[in-house]
């Protein structure tokens, strides 16, 4: 698990897909908009800067010298000391969320994840190079001798957007909702087996005891991302669940969502808040630069493609190689106007294919189960539709030092199939060559979400059909396709998982995963030695131990077969208005471009004022170009190979 909020631990549902399609170049318009924003204050409360006085130095107040604590200063920041402040940002998504909310059913989004990592924060953070702990709201930390109790102690300077002081009352009252069974996530039980209740030690120190040794614990402790006691203390899950579907609770972090902001089914703005209380703090160097992040909601590719073109989206997404290969050398990006990048870095691969549900027929057999991933013909798509663009997954950790390099990989074999289908019971066939069994005709149905997705399933439809089994297609939007696989009411469904680095196995991958709501274990496996060594995981300090055992469950995982698997990738492919300044990095070390877990484009990215009018110039004359720059960029592969090299690399230090 990385060292953010524990919550991101659930992998999260990626996009479906932002596709681009044919259309004419139909010439960008300059826009007026972009540069004339302001940031917003929501404040209420006037709490002057620094603690209480009424807090001795001791228990973390004015003058603590942190004498027998961890702190970290010497470390490496993401953001970039040349960012400027100001302007806004556009981009699309193709579903509007089920909800804004940080905790409780249907959290788990793409969309909640980036506006998460904005609005709310933890107590500690990670270092982007090498993810040691550094501060975020706590400015120190300490781990007892025998590795059970953790303290944290908060900056005194840390304000809630409304003006009041983050205090130890905020951990303990978030931590309080977090048990609550009325969230309806299941992860109240992680918190209930592994944790005593906090304690407030004082205003600015809070400490929290595991019920057992493991590294993963402190790492849960340290990520929980914070509500405010006094907005959110004593509330139950489920009235939290009610209250604040899309009212945001004001969090400390340099971003907020009014109510005013949200246009359901179209639009959502985050704005930059103006008293932001770390502003300058190390940690936010360089970071938050945007006044305005709009996201809309645009379900046609055909628009949302026309909308970038026109300049009325900033960037864009290309997950379809063809059209990156052959749609994306447009008039706007020979001159320059629109940067094209392929962006590569160390995002953990994750996790893509089509999920068969276990707990009942046909997929309760293993048999059909196997069948069935042999008649998804990767390699011909890869070859034929994708342009041999993408890696064929063969693991539920691609991508990362955890993936069992001895796993095998899934070919497409018809015979093979069918043997398998006989074996399982289904060898008599009707008149239209369908299989049947106990006088049923073997039959099952599979919800897709992105036209794009018909082309490869119609063929994989075919292919089922050889081996005399029907599939019916059913196209759904985004928001049901998530309802469904949440509530399991399915026999096969695709699903694209983002990766996690390190991973966390309690929440993914475990027997009682199946039952919990909310979860990612659609497919309802069960193991007990799965169980077993992650519950070994969580106990184990030496990394390369837990490689090992990461390794054993992704090996018994591939072998129980849930998965009809997919590909991945391991860069971005954007698009994006040549008027933004970036680090020479891009992206954060080990995320995808929009930051469902880290940063991303968002948080690092800003409007440069001269290269904003450059481009606004070059849109009036089309005799105007600006600089194109190289296409692939590979900053973050080529730190990992000085690393691999014996060398300490640093950035921003």
């Amino acid at each position: 698990m990385t060292k953010k909020t524990f919550l991101s631990a659930f992998l999260f549902l990626l996009f479906s897909a932002f596709l681009i399609s044919c259309g004419d170049n139909d010439s960008q318009k300059p826009t007026t908009s972009g540069m004339n924003t302001q940031p917003i204050s929501i404040k209420e409360f006037d709490t002057p800067p620094g603690a209480d006085p009424s807090v001795s130095a001791e228990m973390g107040g004015e003058g603590f010298t942190g004498e027998g604590w961890t702190t970290s200063t010497d470390y490496n920041t993401i953001g970039d000391p040349k960012a400027v402040k100001g302007g806004q940002i556009i981009w699309s998504i193709p579903d509007f969320p089920s909800t804004l909310r940080l905790v409780g059913k249907d959290e788990n989004s793409y969309y909640t994840r980036m506006a998460q990592t904005l609005m709310y924060e933890s107590m500690l953070d990670s270092d982007p190079v090498n993810e040691e702990y550094t501060p975020r709201l706590a400015t120190h930390w300490q781990i007892s001798e025998d590795k059970l109790l953790f303290k944290f102690r908060i900056n005194p300077n840390a304000r809630w957007a409304d003006g009041k002081p983050v205090i130890a009352d905020d951990y303990i009252a978030t931590f309080k909702l977090l048990l609550d069974p009325g969230l309806l996530t299941g992860g109240d039980e992680y918190y209930k087996e592994n944790f005593e209740m906090p304690v407030a030690e004082s205003k600015y120190i809070v400490s929290i005891k595991a019920t057992k040794v493991g590294w993963l614990y402190f790492a849960s402790a340290a990520g929980i991302r914070l509500l405010p006691a006094h907005i959110i203390g004593n509330i139950s899950g489920k009235d939290y669940l009610e209250k604040f579907n899309y009212d945001c609770v004001p969090g400390s972090g340099p971003y907020y969502i009014k109510k005013e902001d949200i246009d359901k089914g179209r639009s959502i703005i985050l704005r930059r808040r103006s008293d932001y209380w770390a502003e300058k703090e190390k940690f936010a160097a360089g970071l938050f630069n945007f006044d305005i992040i709009k996201t809309d909601v645009i379900s046609d590719e055909t628009l949302t493609y026309e909308k970038f073109k026109k300049g009325e989206i900033d960037i864009y997404s290309v997950n379809r190689a063809q059209w990156w290969a052959e749609k994306t050398d447009f008039e706007e990006v020979k001159r320059g106007i629109v940067q094209k990048r392929k962006i590569y870095n160390q995002n953990p691969g994750g996790l893509s294919g089509i999920v068969m549900n276990m707990r009942k027929p046909p997929f309760d057999d293993i048999k059909v189960r196997k069948a069935f991933a042999m008649l998804y013909d990767r390699k011909t798509f890869n070859e034929k539709l994708f342009f041999n663009s993408y890696t064929p997954i063969k693991s539920h950790f691609s991508g990362t030092v955890y993936e069992n390099p001895n796993n095998p990989l899934v070919n497409y074999n018809l015979d093979s199939a069918i043997i398998l289908l006989e074996e399982a019971g289904w060898k008599e066939k009707n008149q239209d060559g369908y299989r049947m069994k106990d006088g049923r005709i073997f039959e099952v149905e599979m919800t897709f979400t992105q036209p794009s997705q018909e082309r490869y399933f119609t063929i994989f439809q075919e292919d089922l059909k050889k081996a005399g089994v029907k599939l019916n297609l059913k196209q759904v939007d985004g928001t049901t396709s998530f309802k469904i696989g949440n509530e399991r009411s399915f026999s096969m469904i695709p699903a694209n998982w983002g990766g996690q680095n390190p991973p966390n196995l309690e929440f993914n991958v475990t027997s009682k995963t199946a039952d919990d709501p909310n979860s990612t274990n659609w497919a309802g496996q069960k193991n007990a030695r799965i169980d077993e060594i992650a519950d070994l995981y969580a106990k184990t300090f030496d990394k390369k131990e837990r490689i090992k055992q990461v390794r054993e469950v992704d090996s018994i995982l591939v072998s129980l077969q849930p998965y009809i698997y997919g590909w991945y990738a391991d860069y971005s492919r954007i698009l994006f208005q040549n008027k933004f300044g970036y680090p020479k990095w891009y992206l954060s070390r080990f995320d995808d471009y929009y930051g469902g877990k880290e940063l991303g484009v968002f948080a690092i990215w800003w409007l440069d004022p001269e290269r904003y009018s450059e481009y606004q110039a070059a849109l009036k004359d089309k005799g105007k170009t600006m600089v194109a720059g190289e296409v692939e960029e590979k900053f973050w592969i080529d730190l990992k190979e000085r690393e691999e090299n014996g060398e300490v690399v640093t950035i921003n230090k």
